[in-house]
């Protein structure tokens, strides 16, 4: 008897959504259903990161950082604080306008550091084989929060000031799953900072590793129907 039920559901289980295919009416839309599961499912995040910021007008800006991430769900998390510290190199322009053209800058600023809180949302997960020999899970994720942005600011007399202004952040990127734990993320942000005397927009490429994990065991998701087949199996 239990062998009967055990094949009535694992025919259910294999034939039922087949028979939904080819029982539908010619002029139904044809219903189609995600059923990858994600893996790697973690709480919790923390990582390092660094980039450049290619439009500062006076500046090679390199930023570079860390964040901490908690996850919520599969696609919603909060990028709970995401410090970063700008490395600067002086670009030619601020010499050639002197050599050149006799004159300077009334004012340059220099960016310092940048901190932001930030949605993440994830709609899109995949996965692609390397060389057909190794499967990266990824997923891809949009970002928008707000925090501030910290300059200093330099006049032709050498004069200096610095300034703290609000800055929203907007962005996309892709995450890959190297391992269980780690993983390594691309990023592609504008902040929109809002100076004193004007509103300016800086693109950041970024890319990040980070170590994610839990602080205990997530709820395991079960098929209820897996899971009465597995109880079938084990009494016979």
């Amino acid at each position: 008897m239990k062998k009967l039920v055990v094949m009535f559901f694992f025919s259910v289980m294999v034939l039922g959504p087949v028979t939904d295919a080819i029982c539908q009416e010619p002029d139904q839309e044809e219903r189609v259903d995600a059923i990858q599961n994600r893996i790697y499912q973690r709480s919790h995040e923390i990582g390092l990161t660094g980039g450049y910021i290619p439009d500062d007008t006076f500046f090679e800006a390199f930023p570079v950082g860390a964040y901490y991430m908690f996850t919520f769900n599969e696609h919603l998390a909060w990028e709970v604080a995401r410090a970063q510290w700008v490395f600067t190199s002086e670009k030619d322009v601020k010499q050639d306008l002197e050599d050149q053209f006799g004159v300077q800058p009334s004012e340059f600023s220099e960016p310092k550091y940048l901190l932001h809180s930030n949605i993440v949302f994830t709609p899109f997960y995949g996965k692609d084989a390397l060389f057909n020999r190794k499967i990266i899970n990824h997923q891809i994720f949009f970002t928008l929060g707000g925090g501030v942005a910290h300059f200093d600011n330099e006049t032709g007399f050498a004069q200096t000031s610095s300034e703290t202004v609000p800055s929203l952040s907007l962005g996309a990127g892709i995450k890959f799953f190297l391992t269980e734990n780690w993983a390594a993320n691309l990023d592609l942000r504008n902040y929109t900072n809002f100076r004193k005397n004007n509103t300016e927009n800086r693109m950041y490429f970024g890319i990040g590793f980070a170590y994610r994990f839990d602080l205990s065991p997530r709820k395991k998701v079960e098929d209820p129907k897996i899971e009465k087949l597995n109880r079938y199996l084990k009494d016979e």
